[in-house]
């Protein structure tokens, strides 16, 4: 697997992190580094890793639900669901008032992106103009056509955008976050 060239695994990600009086959020699957304490967390464990000014990185760690005490937990959410007359205001949506979450197609990051490729040479020519210096990547059992690489920091509006003038030359396999904050 390309992850492990890189150094770090692929695990589902939920962010938050406060621009101005605004929320950046967002829940993906995501490269992480190996030097992240979250690329090692597995199984049922979860962890929460809190970034502060004067702390730095803080990390909680523990156990996850597991799947039986989640389908008891949804069962009885339901159960108190259909039990509720109109009573309580936490299980209704409303529209909230003002925009206050950035939109994520304006939010920067790495990619990771893999390809196959008409002409491997032209494709990578073509990304790293797009894109800067390309962190190329190699995995065992490679195709002579295949080509994945991590990109620089971009908008994630443009990369989308970017992608399309790829097709030429290549066919995208894959594509994922590199989170690395």
């Amino acid at each position: 697997m390309y992850c492990n060239d890189f150094g770090g695994a692929v695990k589902l990600i939920g962010w938050a992190s406060r621009r101005g009086n605004k929320a950046a959020v967002m829940v993906c699957p995501a490269f992480i580094s190996g030097s992240s304490q979250l690329s090692s967390v597995n199984d049922v464990f979860n962890a929460i890793l809190v970034s502060g000014d004067a702390t730095g990185d803080v990390v909680f760690y523990g156990k996850g639900a597991g799947k039986l005490p989640t389908a008891s937990a949804v069962v009885s959410d339901i159960i108190i669901a259909a039990k509720m007359n109109d009573n309580s205001k936490s299980l209704y949506w409303e529209d909230s008032q003002g925009e206050f979450v950035v939109d994520y197609k304006d939010l920067e990051n790495k990619f990771y992106v893999r390809l196959i490729c008409s002409d491997k040479t032209k494709a990578l020519e073509t990304a790293e103009k797009m894109w800067g210096t390309l962190h190329i990547l190699h995995r065992e059992g490679e195709l002579t056509e295949e080509a994945a690489f991590i990109t620089e920091r971009i908008e994630e509006r443009r990369f989308e955008q970017d992608c399309l003038n790829l097709s030429e030359f290549a066919e995208i396999k894959g594509k994922i976050r590199v989170l690395d904050y």
